[in-house]
């Protein structure tokens, strides 16, 4: 598995997998560094990693860019899955760019921050068709329904 980190703005994917944050895509897409240079394996077996790379202005225009496209051509026959983490969608419209060049779209929703119309809306950016499911993360216990399947999480009183 490839995961890249797309998110050239706060790029973070390196810091949970312990790797170096350079090179990375945006040092590929400036054409500082080829493919070769920007894949990282770690401790993880089966896992490569793409950090975000050296910060730069234009993040939008190189997310969109033919090298992008090229990078993706290039990997994606050398794994069994890319998966490619970008930033919020209604913040930038970087998404939404990264969504028209993969196959589908995972959505992440954050448990009791991301209001509802806000993550309908960002969604129908993407069109149905190109959303094949959806992450609720960070979800608390207490958000959830003291009831699953029957049994409770909290002590019934008698």
């Amino acid at each position: 598995m490839l995961l890249i980190d797309g998110d050239l703005r706060a790029s973070r994917l390196h810091l949970t997998l312990g790797a170096s944050a350079k090179p990375g895509l945006s040092d590929y897409l400036c054409g500082e560094a080829d493919e070769f240079k920007v894949v990282q394996t770690g401790q993880q077996p089966n896992l490569s990693l793409i950090a975000g790379g050296t910060e730069v202005p234009n993040p939008s225009e190189l997310l969109h860019s033919n090298a992008m496209r090229s990078l993706l051509d290039r990997l994606t026959p050398l794994f069994d899955w890319v998966i490619l983490d970008s930033p919020p969608a209604i913040a930038v419209h970087d998404a939404s760019m990264l969504a028209d060049i993969c196959d589908g779209v995972l959505f992440v929703v954050r448990a009791g921050k991301t209001d509802f119309e806000v993550a309908q809306k960002a969604a129908s950016e993407f069109g149905e068709e190109r959303v094949l499911g959806v992450v609720l993360n960070r979800v608390e216990k207490s958000d959830g329904y003291p009831y699953y399947y029957g049994y409770s999480t909290e002590k019934e009183e008698t």
